[in-house]
């Protein structure tokens, strides 16, 4: 018998015989196929804040963002694109960079919504909005550097947040704790209807293009927003998330004790 001139194939023999004994089923075919089964299909809407109505909703009290025109499209904070120099040791050679946010693309979910939220936002952001205790306590916060930090985008999700029975009712609860009088609570589920279905893909509902056509009677000009959609990016996962926020916070740590050793004589 001649050798196999290919030592890492599988002779003729070798596969026939693979083939040959392979156990065979005697019992029904039913029994080896798998069940026809469906997903559970999603019951909640995933709008994407940047797409909100923005004529709809009153101007940003900063405007929008001229120096890195993306961060008006997600949950950026303050940080923005740096430029620099790398130097080498040995030769003192400088060669130019830049260096970008740390962006993710995460998704919360907004009881008083009842929407999933999807939006680009930096880590140090999203350890924010775990310490606050969700995106609907770090939306609505009133400090003026909470809202110099949401950026056009986040400012029209507190627009829309605001106008929920929900959030109204927290309002004038507060108001009450402080001895202050309450306002009449409003039913704007149409307008909110009209704009979570204007930042989610697809056409508009039946009940958002008449809700449309009322507020083009009462001469309000609407319109799509023309910012970017979220780039193709993985959304960051609560393993991962865990991780990058340990990371941070180890990152701190060792930056604020090599600040003290400087410092120290």
């Amino acid at each position: 018998m001649p050798l196999n001139p290919f030592p890492l194939l599988p002779s003729i023999s070798t596969a026939a015989r693979t083939l040959i004994g392979r156990p065979r089923c005697d019992g029904p075919l039913l029994s080896l196929s798998r069940s026809f089964t469906t997903s559970t299909p999603q019951l909640t809407k995933t709008i994407k804040p940047h797409l909100l109505p923005t004529r709809l909703i009153p101007p940003y009290p900063f405007g929008e963002r001229r120096v890195y025109k993306q961060s008006n499209c997600g949950l950026y904070g303050s940080a923005r694109i740096r430029f620099g120099n790398t130097v080498t040791r040995k030769w003192n050679t400088r060669s130019p960079r830049f260096w970008r946010p740390n962006l993710h693309v995460k998704t919360f979910y907004s009881p008083a919504l009842g929407a999933n939220i999807k939006t680009k936002l930096t880590l140090r952001v999203l350890k924010t909005i775990r310490r606050e205790g969700g995106i609907e306590n770090y939306i609505l916060k009133s400090k003026p550097a909470r809202i110099k930090d949401l950026g056009p985008s986040g400012w029209a999700l507190r627009w829309i947040l605001m106008q929920t029975q929900t959030v109204q009712k927290q309002f004038n609860e507060e108001r009450l704790a402080l001895g202050l009088e309450t306002k009449p609570i409003k039913n704007r589920d149409d307008v909110i209807q009209f704009a979570l279905d204007a930042a989610t893909p697809g056409p508009l509902s039946t009940r958002s293009s008449a809700t449309l056509q009322g507020l083009r009677a009462d001469a309000f000009v609407l319109g799509g927003d023309g910012s970017e959609a979220i780039e193709a990016v993985k959304e960051l996962s609560d393993e991962d998330e865990v991780v990058l926020l340990q990371q941070l916070e180890h990152d701190d740590v060792a930056k604020h004790n090599s600040s003290v050793s400087v410092k120290s004589p």
